[in-house]
This record gives C-alpha cells, sequence and structure tokens, in this order.
C-alpha cells in the first residue's frame, strides 16, 4: 500500500500542481483586490471573491478564514509589487522620496482600500492588528533604518525621537487620507513634511586640519 505514495509520478504530479495553486493564488487576490477598490471592505464579501476568480470558496476560506485577512493579503500583494525606493545616500532625501511615493499611492486606488480596512477596524480589532503587524509594522521599521543611518552619517541630530518622528510622518498622511484625502497629492507638501518632521539641516562637519608639532616648523 505505501508503495504507490513513493511511485516516479508522485513528484511530478507536486510540480505540475504548484503552478495551478499559484494561478489561483493570484486569480483571487488580484480579483480581491479589484472589488475592494470598487466597492470597499464594507460590500466586500468571499462570494464576490469566489465569483470572480473562478476559485471555489473553500480554497479562498483554506487560505484566508476571514474577508478581512484577505482585503489585506491582496493590499500586501499590490504593495509588494510596486517599484523599490533607491537609496540616495541622504536620509532627507530617501524620506522626501519614500513619502511622495506613500502619498501618491494614498492618492488613489490603494487608499480607498486602506480607508475601508481602517474603517473596518473601529467594529473588528482583529482586523486593526492584522493591518498593524502586516502592512503598517515593516514600513514604520524601514523608516527608522532611514533615520538611524541618518544619525549614525551625521546628517541627522543622535537625539532625535526615532517614534515621534515616525508618527508624525505617518499620522500626517493617515489624516489626510482619512479626512482631506484631495490634499494627499498636493504639490511639495511630503517635502515640507518631512522638514517638519526633522528639523533644520544640520551643516556639514568642517573638515579637521592636521596638527603639526612644533618641532617639525623648527627643526633642530
Amino acid at each position: 500500500m505505501t508503495a504507490s505514495v513513493l511511485t516516479p509520478d508522485a513528484p511530478q504530479r507536486s510540480l505540475r500542481g504548484r503552478p495551478r495553486c499559484d494561478k489561483s493564488r493570484h486569480a483571487i487576490l488580484s480579483s480581491a483586490y479589484d472589488l475592494l477598490v470598487q466597492d470597499g471592505l464594507a460590500g466586500f464579501t468571499i462570494e464576490a471573491v469566489a465569483a470572480r476568480s473562478g476559485c471555489a470558496k473553500t480554497t479562498i476560506y483554506r487560505w484566508w478564514p476571514t474577508k478581512g485577512a484577505l482585503a489585506i493579503a491582496a493590499l500586501l500583494d499590490v504593495v509588494e509589487e510596486a517599484a523599490p525606493i533607491r537609496a540616495t545616500g541622504s536620509a532627507r532625501r530617501d524620506l522626501e522620496g519614500l513619502l511622495e511615493v506613500m502619498a501618491g499611492n494614498m492618492a488613489g486606488p490603494m487608499g480607498r482600500v486602506v480607508a475601508g480596512i481602517i474603517v473596518e477596524g473601529q467594529s473588528n480589532p482583529d482586523v486593526l492588528e492584522t493591518y498593524y503587524r502586516e502592512v503598517l509594522l515593516p514600513r514604520r521599521e524601514r523608516i527608522r533604518d532611514i533615520l538611524r543611518q541618518g544619525m549614525r552619517a551625521g546628517e541627522l541630530s543622535s537625539d532625535l525621537d526615532e517614534g515621534m518622528v515616525i508618527d508624525v510622518l505617518y499620522d500626517s498622511i493617515y489624516s489626510r487620507l482619512l479626512v482631506r484625502r484631495q490634499l494627499l497629492d498636493e504639490p511639495g507638501w511630503t517635502r515640507r513634511l518631512v522638514a517638519v518632521a526633522l528639523g533644520p539641516v544640520r551643516p556639514a562637519p568642517a573638515p579637521t586640519r592636521p596638527r603639526i608639532h612644533s618641532d617639525a616648523l623648527y627643526p633642530a
């Protein structure tokens, strides 16, 4: 009876099944994101995702037990496809670039999805906790890394309150997203936001002159 498990065909079946699994997963996440943009999380259902993707509800529930979990997975799938932000060598410019892209994304369809998740989270704490853990926290840590690089390089003050700076940056974006979304793509505002959060630009340290011993000036 056990011999059939070890037949040469078994690995091939596994390899053939993997692409189908990936294809189904992509179809589900893509359909879920489109529906979230169209209807928001309030009108979002597993049944609608199943109908749009052509996948069974049992398959969807096997991977994502709730509609909130599926919504966040669909959001992450889109976020992770975005082009990475190139490092410039300046913490200030890196933050300006990162915040500009973030605000631009929030001004578009992605902002509608994020706003729906946050609103749903007010009555469903599990959704909000999952969003914070899976989406927000890794991106907060990315900003923290940029700040620490700037502090090590002397570009930013060594006593900078990292947590407060991150709160100022994110709270400002989410405030506009939820209350004044039309202002998210205001030209130059993310650059001004970074300037307020980080404070004045620190002058570059003056080059130090090598000390010359007096004996070198008056040799014996």
